[in-house]
């Protein structure tokens, strides 16, 4: 898959969460100086709770990082 296949259906500060296809979610975070993107596959569970764990996550960073296990891909390669 490629970033450019990634359609972000909600955001935050600094975050998105969207899909590949039609039932791949994916969370995206914007990381380093050029604001690049990193895409991480989550469940249709924490895509549908974004709102609530997303403003946690800005307290809680090790919670939001917990349920991103498995990258998808790299916008930079």
């Amino acid at each position: 898959m490629k970033y450019t296949d990634y359609i972000c259906l909600k955001t935050g500060r600094y975050q998105s969460v969207g899909k590949f296809g039609d039932n791949i979610y994916a969370y995206e975070i914007l990381t380093g100086v050029t604001d690049s993107p990193e895409y991480y596959q989550i469940s249709m569970a924490e895509f549908d709770s974004f709102e609530t764990w997303s403003q946690e996550s800005i307290s809680d960073l090790k919670k939001c990082m917990k349920s991103l296990t498995a990258p998808l891909s790299a916008a930079a390669t």
